[in-house]
């Protein structure tokens, strides 16, 4: 059965992860677990007041069971309520390696800079892929309209992977193939991930090529927006990632300008 976990910071059924988390386990007849984390560090655990602090936000939290059960009631999909309490990002990491997709907000404006807030970090720390929404995102159904990028990396091919129960179901399929084929013996072989896409039952109506570049991420979106997609795939961080932090890089262009959901792997 397919699963997916839904971290619900916020208890609001209006937010925008929630409502397209929903959509897809609705369209995917999966299982979805929603998901709080009650943050803590250790050495919280010397200050008594702190503990108990934690303890009735915890509560609170758990509190919230019907409230999930009848959101997902409405949207006639299975699921759980769970609440954990521990550091953030290794607790969220742990238990979405146990799902096929976890969805969550994007990173805003106001939030950490970009790769260093709690849901990417949950991908980088090795967690499941990751479909993150931008909070101002309109949430109108499952992804219909997709732009695939592909350049032969393990990140991206990972991300198409994750992408392959929301592609068959999808309307209209983009991919840009930025494979770029090497001397024989000096790189890995050419890889026909159109062939291998239809052979999972995934239709691409358009496939170009592009030339990844420092303007990759920009270009990307520019794709995205062309062809009014509701959805980008991608690889994350395909290069070293303080590398990528420091310097910009296509993902981090990416997560910060998108105004679409991102579909991660890294």
């Amino acid at each position: 059965m397919y699963e997916m976990i839904i971290n619900v910071g916020q208890m609001r059924e209006d937010t925008a992860a929630v409502q397209l988390g929903l959509a897809i386990a609705q369209q995917q007849q999966a299982f979805v677990a929603g998901v709080h984390i009650v943050p803590q560090i250790p050495s919280v655990t010397a200050i008594p007041d702190a503990l108990a602090v934690l303890e009735a936000e915890e509560q609170t939290a758990r509190d919230c069971a019907p409230w999930w059960s009848e959101l997902r009631r409405r949207w006639n999909v299975e699921g759980s309520w769970e609440v954990f309490r521990g550091p953030y990002v290794p607790v969220l990491a742990a238990r979405s390696r146990m799902a096929d997709l976890l969805v969550g907000s994007a990173p805003g404006r106001h939030d950490l800079p970009v790769g260093w807030d709690n849901i990417t970090r949950t991908l980088f720390a090795g967690g499941a892929p990751v479909l993150l929404v931008p909070e101002t995102y309109e949430v109108r159904s499952a992804p219909e309209r997709v732009l695939v990028a592909w350049n032969g990396s393990g990140e991206s091919t990972k991300a198409i992977r994750a992408a392959l129960p929301l592609l068959r179901k999808a309307e209209e399929i983009h991919l840009l193939d930025g494979w770029h084929e090497t001397l024989p013996g000096f790189g890995p072989p050419t890889l026909a991930v159109g062939e291998w896409l239809a052979r999972q039952g995934v239709t691409v109506r358009q496939r170009r090529s592009f030339d990844p570049g420092d303007d990759t991420g920009a270009h990307l979106l520019r794709e995205a927006d062309a062809m009014q997609a509701d959805l980008l795939v991608m690889g994350a961080w395909g290069r070293p990632r303080i590398s990528e932090l420091v310097l910009g890089g296509a993902t981090h262009h990416v997560l910060s300008h998108t105004h679409l959901p991102l579909l991660l792997a890294h």
